[in-house]
């Protein structure tokens, strides 16, 4: 292992429950500059799993007289590189193509009903991801002489989930108001 490289960067969290009553949110952002000569790289060049600006808005409200939570969550990465290394006449790697994914957007959204199913305590969830439905490109793959690239996407653009969870014994309802949901 003779790879090398740097990072560095900067990182801002802000969580606040307090200045508009029942409402919890926050934000977070993260800057990385970083650049490896690692695994295929025939250089020093930012990794293709870095991206340089990342950020998330999380809001969360729940609704006492009707049990009910809501919760949005959005989600920003700046693209990412991408690279295609080929050899060149010598047989070198060399870079033949390169470039940025677009930007990662993601909206969520959930809503959480607390209630009881016989004696069993039990949370009722309906989520989607990327409301939005917007197309996610995470990089390329490239054909073996290195002619084509084929984007690399989510399996599936948006995912939904609807789940109940049930717990006997100890009433959780307040811990499910203010931390898990």
């Amino acid at each position: 292992n003779n790879g090398s490289g740097y990072a560095k960067g900067i990182e801002f969290f802000l969580r606040d429950k307090k200045t508009i009553r029942g409402l919890d949110y926050w934000i977070s952002y993260s800057y990385l500059d970083t650049e490896r000569d690692f695994l295929n790289y025939p250089s020093t060049l930012r990794p293709t799993f870095a991206a340089r600006h990342t950020a998330s808005l999380v809001v969360k409200k729940f609704f006492t007289s009707i049990n009910t939570g809501f919760n949005f969550t959005y989600s920003f990465a700046s693209g990412r590189p991408y690279y295609n290394f080929q050899p060149d006449a010598t047989g070198k790697l060399v870079v033949a193509d390169r470039g940025v994914t677009p930007n990662f957007n993601n909206l969520g959204f959930s809503a959480n009903w607390l209630t009881k199913i016989d004696k069993a305590f039990a949370v009722v969830v309906a989520s989607v991801t990327n409301v939005l439905n917007q197309k996610q490109v995470l990089g390329y793959n490239y054909t073996f002489d290195g002619k084509n690239k084929v984007a690399i996407e989510p399996p599936a653009q948006q995912f939904f989930f609807l789940g109940v969870f049930l717990s006997w014994g100890v009433d959780r309802r307040q811990d499910a108001i203010n931390n898990n949901l």
